[in-house]
């Protein structure tokens, strides 16, 4: 399980967003070759690693051929965006709903880019409209309907699939305070579209009183509601990346979304010692199907569990059962308990501690084709041994069209 970790302290913004998901390790070039599969105007993302306040991350752009970026509804809102964008918008044509919904269903693109996409455009859409008294399907949108918006919500749901992200986890949202100028005026922060969106949603969020603009825009802030994080801190997984996606505008302070990579793979933990202790569990399972143990089986994984595997057993007059073992560090006995009667039939089970030998273990990172590499050392007395870490290279091999068996042995010289 691979979870992300969002810290909003400086508010939400599609460019902030896909910033970030870059940082945590998107690739650029397929991203590119995916939103090939969508036609639109002329367009290009420019993308500039830099730094603000010595921290480094990524700056993702969307920039339209002779056009600004553009914001706001036609004929009324144009700020939606500019609080990190900081540009000033001209309108060119505007879409509706409908075809927008029809250029993401025609298209190439995987069915859960279409799916995310299309749902935060319905909740765009839906906002905007209930801002304008308007019918959703007839009103026409600058803010949705602009290509740097298309390409900002699509791209980041790109971003999303390669990572394969399946829990999202957050802070509270800061959002600044005081008004700021739109067509019809001076309006107050959060504008009216991001109230809206807040409607009937279980969000949390903060305004910053010393900061006299928007910092979450409709865009971020549908995106957001789209991978519905909770908002609470994750329990017993391991921070693996930290990344970071900066915004545009100068607040007076770090405008940029932090996030990290999180995972409960304990082989993804440095280990310091030599020797620890562990509780190992067994219970013996009839009555149930494979596919209900492998279900239990990932949910003991998720939740911490050190390892789990099955044996095949036979039980009284000879019926064939499964042996389940779990090996958990004390300290998770409590919670893995509970979970295995919740999720086996058994009604008691087995369980003894344990001490184990094991190998220091730590990572270093390496440069390899443009992309980092992560390396695990695991270290006893006078041995080592080195393994590169999976995921990175199933990418670096899927971006070169390369067997992992290739890959592997082109990386061996670098430990």
């Amino acid at each position: 399980m691979r979870a992300l970790y969002l810290e909003p302290f400086s508010g939400l913004s599609g460019d902030m967003l896909n910033g970030l998901l870059l940082d945590l390790g998107g690739n650029l070039d397929l991203l590119k070759e995916e939103l090939s599969k969508f036609t639109l105007e002329d367009y290009t993302i420019q993308v500039e690693r830099t730094n603000k306040s010595s921290i480094f991350g990524m700056d993702f752009d969307v920039q339209i051929a002779h056009q600004h970026k553009d914001t706001g509804i036609k004929g009324d809102f144009d700020h939606h965006e500019h609080s990190h964008h900081g540009h000033h918008h001209h309108h060119h044509e505007s879409r509706g709903l409908t075809e927008i919904l029809g250029l993401i269903e025609s298209s190439d693109l995987s069915d859960v880019v279409k799916k995310h996409s299309s749902n935060v455009f319905k909740d765009i859409a839906k906002a905007e409209a209930a801002v304008h008294n308007a019918d959703v399907n007839k009103i026409h949108f600058h803010e949705i309907g602009a290509v740097d918006s298309i390409v900002d919500i699509i791209s980041f749901f790109i971003f999303w699939e390669q990572l394969k992200i399946d829990k999202v986890y957050s802070t509270p949202i800061t959002e600044g305070s005081g008004t700021i100028h739109v067509a019809h005026g001076e309006m107050p922060v959060p504008v009216p579209a991001v109230m809206q969106l807040r409607k009937n949603y279980p969000l949390k969020i903060v305004q910053d009183f010393d900061i006299k603009t928007e910092l979450v825009t409709p865009t971020g802030l549908a995106l957001f509601k789209e991978i519905a994080p909770e908002f609470t801190a994750p329990e017993n997984m391991y921070f693996s990346q930290v990344g970071y996606g900066f915004g545009k505008r100068e607040t007076g302070k770090f405008n940029a979304l932090r996030g990290s990579l999180l995972t409960v793979e304990h082989s993804n933990q440095e280990v310091k010692t030599n020797h620890d202790d562990i509780i190992k569990i067994e219970a013996n399972l009839d009555d149930q199907t494979p596919e209900q143990i492998g279900y239990a089986m990932d949910i003991l994984l998720e939740h911490g569990a050190l390892d789990v595997f099955c044996s095949s057993i036979q039980m009284k007059k000879n019926r064939p059962a499964t042996l389940l073992n779990v090996l958990v560090k004390p300290e998770a006995f409590d919670e893995i308990s509970y979970l295995i009667f919740k999720h086996t039939n058994t009604a008691g089970f087995r369980y003894q501690g344990m001490q184990r030998r094991i190998m220091k273990r730590e990572f270093k990172e390496v440069q390899f084709e443009n992309e980092n590499l992560r390396i695990k050392k695991y270290q006893y007395q006078d041995i080592e041994k080195f393994k590169p870490e999976f995921d990175d290279c199933e990418k670096i091999a899927t971006k070169n069209d390369w067997s992992l068996q290739a890959t592997y042995k082109k990386i061996q010289n670098l430990y």
